[in-house]
């Protein structure tokens, strides 16, 4: 069976384009220069003080920005000031960017690999055939 040309022109098209996402993804991921496996949020909170203004259910809770980080297996909590806030929660979306970029180089990675396998599959020629041999003769 001759090589299907038609099947692996669309590969190679296919292969292309994954190629510009492979690219850009990389770049995305590149760009990137620090890090910081956590989140940064409000943190609520009711302190016990019978006199305080957070005992009284309508009262507002205390709040404050934390950075919440998992350490061998347990949240870690940290207060943040005023003048680090914005620098760890531009970490942290830092972070869950590199992660979201390299899940989207796995998910594109595979689909090179199966455009690569149809594309060999498309181009692969059979063995050729055996040759039929005259009899031979028998002295």
């Amino acid at each position: 069976m001759p090589p299907r040309l038609d099947q692996a022109s669309r590969q190679r098209r296919v292969l292309l384009g994954l190629l510009a996402d492979y690219g850009r993804l990389i770049r995305q991921v590149l760009a990137l220069r620090e890090l910081l496996k956590g989140s940064v949020y409000e943190l609520k909170t009711r302190c016990g003080k019978p006199s305080c203004h957070c005992a009284s259910p309508q009262g507002p809770p205390h709040s404050t920005i934390v950075l919440s980080w998992s350490d061998v297996g347990r949240t870690r909590l940290r207060s943040l000031g005023p003048q680090d806030r914005a620098r760890w929660r531009r970490l942290a979306e830092d972070y869950r960017r590199f992660r979201q970029g390299r899940a989207g180089l796995v998910k594109i990675h595979r689909q090179v690999l199966r455009a690569v396998d149809r594309l060999e599959k498309a181009l692969r020629r059979p063995p050729p055939k055996k040759q039929s041999r005259s009899p031979r003769r028998r002295s």
